[in-house]
C-alpha cells in the first residue's frame, strides 16, 4: 500500500500557504521562475473564493499538478465540485476547467514531466506515493495509474464570466506604511548618532 503523508497541519499548513500571502502582497512575480501557481477555486460549501498553492508542470497550453494527498485537499474537493477555477503564475493569470487525469498515458507523461527535473527529489516522493519500494523509469507505466493527477486547461475569459472564480487579488497598500516606517527608523537613527557625538 502507498505510503503517503500526513494531510499538514499547523505550522507546514502555514509554510505551504505562505506563497499566497506573498501573491496577495504584490511579490508574484518572485515565482515566475518557480513551478508554483496559485490556484483558486470556488468553495463547494461557501461559495466564495478559496486558494491553494501548488507545484506544477506545463504541457503546452496545459497545466498538472499532483495531488500528494490523494483526494483529499479541498481544492481537489472543490474542483470535483466545480471545475472552472483561476489560476496565477508570475504575472500570467488564466480561467482554467479542470479535469482529473484517468489516461495512463498521460498520466505517465506527467510523472515524467515532474521527475526528469530532479529525478533525486521525485524518485523518493514517487516511491512515498506509490505502491513500490523503489523507483525506475521502466516502473512508472505499471504505476501511473496510482496517482491523482489534475490538468488544467485555459478557457476563454468570455467562455467563463461569471461562473469560474477571480484569480488571487493582490493589494500593494503596504508598500507605503513600510517604506515610511523605514524612512522614520533612519531619521531616528540619524538623530540618535547626532546625539551621541554631541555628548
Amino acid at each position: 500500500m502507498p505510503q503517503g503523508f500526513p494531510y499538514p497541519q499547523g505550522l507546514i499548513r502555514a509554510v505551504l500557504r505562505l506563497p499566497i500571502l506573498i501573491y496577495r502582497m504584490g511579490l508574484g512575480r518572485v515565482y515566475g521562475l518557480v513551478p508554483l501557481l496559485i490556484l483558486t477555486t470556488r468553495g463547494r460549501r461557501s461559495g466564495q473564493p478559496r486558494y491553494a498553492a501548488l507545484e506544477f508542470r506545463r504541457h503546452g497550453s496545459k497545466f498538472y499538478v499532483v495531488s500528494m494527498w490523494g483526494e483529499h485537499p479541498q481544492w481537489y474537493q472543490n474542483l470535483l465540485a466545480s471545475p472552472l477555477a483561476a489560476l496565477r503564475y508570475g504575472k500570467e493569470r488564466h480561467n482554467v476547467r479542470a479535469a482529473m487525469v484517468d489516461d495512463p498515458h498521460e498520466a505517465l507523461r506527467v510523472l515524467n514531466l515532474f521527475r526528469k527535473t530532479a529525478p533525486a527529489i521525485y524518485d523518493p516522493l514517487i516511491t512515498r506515493l506509490s505502491a513500490e519500494t523503489n523507483i525506475s523509469p521502466r516502473k512508472l507505466p505499471d504505476i501511473s495509474h496510482q496517482f491523482t493527477i489534475v490538468r488544467l486547461d485555459p478557457i476563454p475569459d468570455e467562455n467563463v464570466k461569471p461562473f469560474a472564480p477571480p484569480p488571487l487579488p493582490s493589494n500593494l497598500a503596504w508598500v507605503m506604511p513600510v517604506v515610511l516606517l523605514f524612512a522614520l527608523m533612519l531619521v531616528v537613527k540619524a538623530v540618535l548618532t547626532r546625539t551621541r557625538r554631541s555628548d
